[in-house]
């Protein structure tokens, strides 16, 4: 018996030394798996809530380059609008000058028309002349007319210029008005 108590006692020592081995092997086994599934878990909420933020950022970024292009692109027609009109005005500028100029040469060619008419008249009362006082009546009266021809005419440019003058400057006068007070809006905004 003693044998057989002394085995018994030797298995259940190889027992208990090899429980507490199997136990702690289980527990290791089991943390180990505990450890994967709350990494696995950690990670997967980790990445999720990432996932969401980056989604969240993009989508805002999205919207906010969306709002950057539509308000470049309407500051694109505004440029182009405002070019637009700048071009029509000096167009409408340009043509009332180029009227101006066709006035311009218009009275200068009558004029110079008349003065030649003018010239070729008193040649021939000249060439008929009897007597040198005669003569002299038909040179002065000839200077005199030239002369208020000459002003005469000089007048009509200068109206005309300064009529042209006037109108061409409209167009532009409205759009500096108009630019000014576009400017004044926006530093007023601004302010």
């Amino acid at each position: 018996m003693s044998s057989k108590s002394s085995a018994k006692s030797s298995a259940r020592k190889t027992i208990k030394s090899v429980l507490p081995v199997s136990n702690a092997t289980a527990n290791a086994a089991t943390f180990d798996k505990v450890k994967r599934n709350v990494a696995n878990n950690v990670t997967e909420t980790v990445v999720t809530k990432m996932a969401k933020t980056m989604e969240s950022k993009m989508q805002n970024a999205a919207e906010q380059i969306e709002k950057a292009n539509r308000e470049l692109a309407t500051r694109v027609e505004e440029a182009a609008s405002f070019n637009s009109n700048n071009l029509d005005a000096a167009v409408q500028a340009v043509n009332v000058v180029a009227e101006g100029i066709k006035d311009v040469n218009q009275t200068i060619c009558n004029s110079i028309q008349q003065a030649l008419q003018t010239a070729m008249s008193t040649g021939k009362a000249m060439m008929g002349v009897k007597n040198l006082r005669d003569l002299m009546e038909i040179q002065t009266n000839y200077i005199k007319s030239s002369f208020d021809t000459v002003m005469a005419d000089t007048t009509k440019i200068s109206e005309i210029a300064v009529r042209c003058s006037s109108q061409a400057a409209e167009p532009i006068s409205a759009r500096v008005t108009e630019v000014v007070e576009k400017v004044s809006k926006v530093t007023k905004r601004a302010a």
